[in-house]
């Protein structure tokens, strides 16, 4: 009987979600949600359909739309928090400033892709990310942090939080460093289709079949484009684009509580999405793309499960207790089991909807052949020296 009531409370959410018209936030997100479908169904389409000597025409104008589109969503939601929502400033400001950081730098290296511009936006992030986890750990000390989450400050595990961040950062750096050793920096190439995959990213992460209650999601495959760009231009890239598309997770839906809980939750666990490409950069399993993205997706959804894994049970492991009274379950007492049952409830099948939408995709051959071509030339500009010819014919 319950799974009957909670199969049909997930139909309802569902279909509320769709046409949700009982207030600002509600009328924004089922607007920006049919927008969001409206244009991936558009450029699904041009990109079939359009011929090739047209297609660089339609990958600048899907950029500016997908940049246009992201920026109106963020936009959009920022006014919907001031409006419907209570802000915790110590925290949303310098959470939102990072992400503006992170697209200015974006758009100032796609527009010069100069060394020095590279530098300087490289440091312009990491300043503004500094500050935001300093102003995070001053939230967490004030005592503010865990009365705004219901959490007691005796109930967060602080050395389980930092070691587990530690841990899961230096793998998913080591991961990066080692499948893509001759990754070359940004160009105004690779950081236009950075933009326009966490652009889409971002945009498909508003349509949610499914949310947990204390944060996460099912979604439509809104981790897909960051993994496919991975795929294409390498772990490096993968990872930092990851990165910021986890920054606009903070600011879309933030659950702040610990300055390591932010890291795991939305720094390792989206910049884990980025090392999809990671097989395809150890060279395995040459010649079969579906396989290689599968094992690589695979890898990028454990070590998102195991980034979030960490933080529910050293941050929010006291949330069990009152499931395990509410549903009657002792069992659920145990931090680590509850962590555990929460986190397959919706990561597993997020990574589902993706390995399934990203194999049919790429068991389109068309779709396949546009991957493996743009693939192919930033591969040949990785290593110009050793084969310019073939380079020179992939520019034509």
């Amino acid at each position: 009987m319950f799974s009957s009531l909670l199969a049909t409370s997930i139909w309802d959410d569902v279909v509320n979600f769709f046409a949700n018209f009982e207030d600002v936030t509600g009328t924004c997100t089922t607007i920006m949600l049919w927008l969001a479908i409206a244009l991936t169904i558009a450029f699904i389409a041009c990109k079939f359909a359009v011929k090739k000597q047209y297609q660089h025409k339609v990958n600048l104008i899907s950029l500016m739309v997908a940049l246009a589109f992201s920026l109106a969503c963020i936009i959009t939601f920022v006014v919907c928090s001031f409006i419907e929502d209570e802000i915790v400033a110590i925290t949303f400001y310098p959470l939102l400033a990072l992400a503006i950081v992170c697209v200015l730098g974006g758009l100032a290296i796609a527009v010069k892709p100069a060394k020095p511009v590279q530098i300087a936006a490289g440091c312009a992030v990491a300043a503004a990310l500094i500050a935001a986890l300093v102003c995070m750990i001053v939230y967490y000390e004030s005592g503010d942090a865990p009365e705004w989450n219901w959490v007691s400050p005796e109930d967060v595990n602080n050395v389980g939080l930092y070691v587990s961040c530690a841990a899961l950062v230096a793998a998913i750096v080591a991961l990066a460093l080692l499948s893509d050793r001759n990754a070359k920096p940004f160009d105004s190439r690779s950081m236009a289709f950075a933009a326009m995959c966490v652009a889409i990213s971002f945009a498909l992460s508003y349509v949610k079949f499914f949310e947990m209650p204390m944060g996460g999601s099912i979604t439509f495959a809104s981790m897909l484009p960051v993994m496919l760009y991975s795929y294409m231009f390498g772990c490096r890239k993968g990872v930092i684009a990851g990165l910021v598309y986890g920054i606009l997770q903070a600011v879309q839906d933030p659950w702040l509580l610990h300055p390591a809980q932010f890291l795991l939750d939305y720094g390792a666990a989206f910049a884990a999405v980025g090392v999809t490409g990671c097989i395809r950069g150890f060279g395995l399993f040459k010649g079969n793309m579906r396989l290689q993205f599968t094992l690589g997706a695979l890898a990028a959804g454990a070590l998102r499960f195991v980034s979030h894994f960490f933080s529910g049970a050293f941050a929010f492991g006291s949330f069990g207790a009152g499931y395990a009274e509410e549903y009657g379950i002792a069992a659920l007492n145990d931090p680590y089991l509850y962590s555990l049952i929460y986190q397959c409830m919706y990561v597993i099948p997020e990574i589902i909807i993706v390995l399934v939408t990203g194999v049919i995709l790429l068991s389109s051959k068309n779709f396949a052949r546009q991957v493996e071509k743009y693939s192919l030339e930033s591969h040949l500009k990785a290593r110009p020296a050793e084969q310019p010819a073939d380079a020179g014919q992939a520019d034509q």
